[in-house]
């Protein structure tokens, strides 16, 4: 029996479909496409092909996106060996949803010269969109391909009947259902999810499979912490009460149990290193960049000094030229001026990314004592407008 990882919190409801969908692909079909299950021959394996599909889904006008499974089943018809069924499950409306279907059809039939039928589960909330086909025509031309969609939608009217029957996509349905009934009410959420998980627990299903399918239910109604390690350890509590021990085999469920809390705390495990590195790399870059400025500090400070020593004796000699003393001395305030300017650039390049150029404008006709100030902001600063107001 296929494992399924506890994955962590998604952020749509596809994601957690594809696990399910390759572990029990033959519960899938007879769910949800009756007819196409009874004319496929389960004597002979199916065959996921989902390596091919970035073959598949090269150019740019698919971007990223991935169907979800592409797999090659053999038909109970003697006269075809086998074909190829796509399935993509739709978790958003997507008015490119046909086009791209009709791509991915023609470009798998391209690539493996066998028959190809695609199928979609609409996950979205929508009442009316129901795409089935692609097609455009002109002056007698044209091309046309149909797919087949279900929408879990529609299994909203027999919510208390998936909860008793024995596929296990009648529950993922219903988990899926009552997630989009419980958003924004988090105690109802979490009554509906225990309520799945005492159903679950109650199947004559062997141990992993039970395991499996809570996972994906547990990824489909995410609640708030405080609920979660409610559940949880109502789960746990489980274990011990008689009137429980009808539900699992005490051995299976001290095992299940183990291993969700296995899974649990290596998720969370994982998560934390993670975090920490990343702090890590973020402080070094942090300390780095504060070092720069410290240094570029501390060698502005010692170059004036140095450059304050080398002018009074450089003064002391041209003395008796007092013009030339005023001028170097001049020239001396404004080398300075321009060296703390072109400083201040840097800094603030390095902090902020390049400069507007009325912002080094304003930085290149400042006073010294000015740019002295601003450098000073810069330490502390967020965002650029906050060293250089500007109007």
């Amino acid at each position: 029996m296929p494992i399924i990882p506890l994955p962590l919190p998604p952020e749509t409801y596809d994601a957690p479909w594809k696990g399910a969908l390759a572990a029990y692909f033959s519960d899938f079909m007879a769910f949800y496409f009756p007819d196409m299950a009874t004319a496929v021959d389960w004597s002979r394996p199916p065959v996921f092909l989902d390596k091919e599909l970035p073959q598949v889904a090269r150019d740019a006008a698919l971007g990223t996106r991935l169907a979800d499974h592409l797999v090659q089943i053999y038909t109970r018809d003697g006269g075809r060996q086998w074909m190829l069924i796509h399935i993509e499950v739709q978790a958003q409306h997507d008015a490119s949803l046909p086009e791209r279907m009709y791509v991915y059809q023609y470009r798998i039939y391209d690539r493996f010269r066998h028959p190809v039928a695609c199928l979609v589960v609409l996950a979205d909330r929508g009442r009316n969109w129901r795409p089935s086909s692609f097609s455009y025509r002109w002056h007698g031309c044209g091309a046309r391909m149909d797919f087949r969609c279900v929408k879990l939608r529609d299994y909203a009217r027999r919510l208390e009947r998936l909860q008793t029957q024995d596929n296990p996509f009648a529950l993922l349905t219903a988990a899926h259902l009552l997630t989009q009934q419980t958003r924004g009410q988090p105690q109802q959420r979490h009554a509906a999810k225990w309520k799945l998980a005492r159903l679950l627990f109650a199947r004559d299903w062997e141990r992993q499979r039970v395991i499996n399918l809570f996972h994906v239910i547990d990824w489909i109604m995410r609640l708030p912490r405080e609920l979660e390690d409610q559940l949880w350890q109502d789960i746990i509590d489980l274990e011990g009460r008689k009137a429980m021990d009808t539900y699992v085999p005490r051995g299976a469920r001290v095992a299940m149990m183990r291993e969700l809390n296995e899974a649990r705390e290596k998720a969370q495990r994982e998560g934390w290193l993670e975090g920490q590195q990343k702090g890590w790399e973020e402080g070094q870059a942090q300390g780095r960049q504060q070092g720069l400025f410290d240094g570029l500090l501390e060698g502005r400070q010692e170059g004036l000094k140095e450059g304050r020593r080398e002018g009074r004796q450089e003064g002391r000699q041209e003395g008796r030229q007092e013009g030339r003393q005023e001028g170097r001395q001049e020239g001396l305030a404004d080398g300075l001026r321009l060296g703390q300017a072109a400083l201040l650039i840097r800094l603030l390049a390095k902090r902020f990314g390049p400069l507007p150029p009325d912002a080094e404008a304003q930085i290149a006709a400042a006073e010294l004592s000015q740019l002295q100030a601003w450098a000073e902001a810069a330490l502390e600063a967020r965002t650029l407008d906050e060293v250089l107001p500007r109007h």
